[in-house]
């Protein structure tokens, strides 16, 4: 009974935090509209606390990533907001490192028992399982469905850490730029009273450096492509 207690309890705590976070709507807090509301307050105490406010704000994030809440997107453009382009390689950390925690906390409890039918599934599993890093880098890159997908995928499929962590960096990065860098024109965008436009990503101080690392994250799957031909 210890030996199952154990094995659950990562995963009960993390889903506990997590219907508790709905359950109490703390989730109306992750809105442009509240950001926009609590901007000047928000700025001056990062000011004044900035270490403070660096730790919070990767301890947080890496929480509710954790958690399965889906955030990353606001919580990526309030830290290009609040800290600048600095934001980004916290915003990467928090996110894989959030995406481990959970990862971690489904292959205690379900990984080693997990199988599935025949059929479509079987054959994902079979995919996942063979090119694990491939399937990672994609659904980051192409974030089709929300990143909680992946990490509990990862753990119930018995993903290698290393194979995680590594395709999780590469693949979130170029949305985490994207994502830091219209953060960090929101200021100007709370004095025009007008909502945020994307198109900051077509100027070429951004465009350019956006391009080159989305090559750089495709350069795995190019030469798995051209080894299997």
């Amino acid at each position: 009974m210890f030996t199952t207690i154990k094995r659950w309890f990562l995963l009960t705590l993390l889903l506990i935090l997590l219907v508790s976070f709905f359950y109490f709507d703390l989730h109306h807090y992750l809105t442009y509209e509240t950001l926009k509301k609590y901007q000047t307050f928000a700025t001056q105490w990062t000011a004044q606390h900035y270490f403070q406010a660096t730790v919070l704000y990767i301890l947080v994030f890496t929480l509710l990533i954790a958690c399965a809440v889906p955030c990353a997107t606001f919580l990526t453009l309030l830290g290009g907001f609040l800290l600048g382009t600095i934001a980004i390689p916290y915003a990467v950390f928090a996110t894989t490192f959030g995406g481990l925690i959970l990862c971690l906390a489904v292959r205690m409890s379900v990984g080693a028992g997990f199988t599935t039918s025949t059929g479509v599934v079987k054959r994902f599993e079979r995919g996942f399982k063979r090119n694990a890093f491939m399937y990672i880098l994609m659904l980051r890159l192409v974030p089709i469905f929300p990143c909680w997908i992946s990490n509990v995928s990862a753990g119930a499929l018995n993903v290698p850490l290393k194979t995680f962590i590594a395709a999780t960096v590469l693949g979130v990065f170029p949305a985490t730029f994207v994502y830091a860098m219209v953060g960090r024109g929101l200021g100007k965008v709370f004095e025009q009273d007008t909502s945020p436009s994307y198109t900051i990503i077509f100027t070429p101080s951004i465009l350019l450096p956006l391009i080159a690392m989305i090559i750089i994250s495709l350069l795995p799957i190019i030469y798995h492509f051209i080894k299997r031909k």
